[in-house]
């Protein structure tokens, strides 16, 4: 997706979500059994800060058009699934900033028996990083507009065991490219790839909880080093130790704790050993009512400074249906980024609300907005942003 904090495509999701790629009652389906689901979507955000400076920013109107389709055949066991999409952002305030971004993804699921199963993915997306962003967050000038790149992504999984046995082993295997695609000079030492290998092993304790026990392992290695710079090429060890559970259909989620270990190939960088987790769950008090939350702690690699990023994540949404054609969703996050090696922490905090209510059983409106505060203990990376916005979106 977009490099943003905040991001136009994350609200892009945001409206686009609630099935928008899931079967629901108006998708077509043919006479060969292929379920077909396209929508289009047409919106207008109002940013006050597009490019995250500090104190007052520019401000822009920003007309986003996103037409999607997803195909899929199911056959209650095994399914295929292509999804296409695209975005069309045009900036009021700057037509040097508008952006076209696409994805195509292909999906399966394949059980040849109730004790093997098969999941394979492929994704290619072409992005962009808005001014103020990635590459260029400490400077949006840097660049005279934004700076465009791509993510490929290939994963496969095998399971092995039958869902009411006592024991279950999962095999993953996934590659990942990143590649930016204009301003070389800037953007050389950002292209990478990795591979990371893992297993998972579930054991059922009682009816519908499981032990879970995760380790992989990634290799991550950079196409290009400065020589003037220490290299960024690195492994990463996660070990997690936790349980999932599905007691009813009012409760379920996982809890999963451990330690994460990045280890750089040159000296020169600052080795990690520490905490990690991943926690989340959704609560259902009422059929019509449910409260999502998640947590999650893990290194990542910088966009410009330092040798990790320590990264952890508390979220928290709300959805209400108030009647079959109208909702209301209230989200609280918190994220703090801690450079290694380069003596900077960032805290964002922001709420959101979206507002969403179906005119017709082909047509959407959404009201929504999110106010959001990072601080950071370098200055010049602090900003506040307010965006809201409202958006159509069509299905057949």
């Amino acid at each position: 997706m977009r490099v943003f904090n905040v991001n136009l495509y994350w609200f892009s999701l945001v409206l686009l979500s609630d099935g928008v790629f899931a079967y629901v009652q108006d998708t077509h389906i043919t006479d060969g059994g292929l379920f077909v689901k396209p929508s289009l979507e047409i919106g207008a955000i109002y940013d006050d800060n597009i490019y995250n400076e500090q104190g007052s920013g520019t401000s822009s109107v920003i007309m986003v058009v996103v037409p999607a389709v997803n195909f899929k055949m199911d056959d209650g066991v095994n399914y295929y699934s292509l999804d296409m999409k695209a975005e069309k952002g045009n900036y009021e305030a700057s037509g040097r900033d508008n952006y076209t971004d696409g994805e195509l993804g292909l999906k399966a699921h394949l059980e040849p028996n109730d004790t093997h199963r098969f999941d394979l993915s492929v994704k290619g997306e072409w992005l962009t990083e808005s001014r103020g962003t990635g590459k260029t967050e400490e400077d949006f000038e840097e660049t005279d507009e934004p700076i465009l790149y791509g993510r490929n992504t290939l994963a496969a999984a095998y399971e092995y065991g039958a869902e009411q046995t006592k024991g279950r082993l999962v095999f993953d295997l996934r590659y990942y490219e990143k590649e930016y695609r204009n301003f070389y000079e800037i953007t050389k030492e950002g292209n990478y790839d990795s591979v990371l290998l893992g297993s998972t092993f579930y054991y059922s304790t009682r009816a519908h909880t499981d032990a879970v026990i995760e380790v992989n392992v990634e290799k991550i290695g950079y196409d290009y080093s400065d020589p003037n710079e220490f290299n960024r090429d690195s492994d990463v060890y996660t070990a997690l130790f936790g349980m999932q559970w599905e007691a009813s259909s009012i409760l379920h989620g996982f809890g999963k704790i451990g330690v994460q270990a990045k280890e750089f190939d040159d000296g020169g960088r600052e080795d990690f050993t520490g905490f990690s987790w991943n926690i989340g769950g959704v609560w259902r008090p009422l059929t019509y009512s449910k409260l999502t939350f998640s947590t999650s702690q893990a290194t990542k690699d910088p966009d410009v400074e330092g040798d990790y990023v320590l990264e952890t994540k508390f979220k928290v949404d709300w959805r209400h249906n108030w009647t079959t054609y109208y909702y209301t969703s209230f989200g609280i996050y918190k994220y703090k980024d801690d450079h290694s090696g380069a003596s900077r922490v960032d805290d964002t905090y922001g709420f959101s609300a979206k507002f969403n209510y179906e005119l017709t059983q082909n047509v959407a409106i959404a009201v929504f907005g999110e106010w959001d505060k990072n601080q950071s203990t370098k200055t010049e990376f602090e900003y506040d942003k307010n965006v809201v916005g409202v958006s159509f979106t069509f299905t057949l």
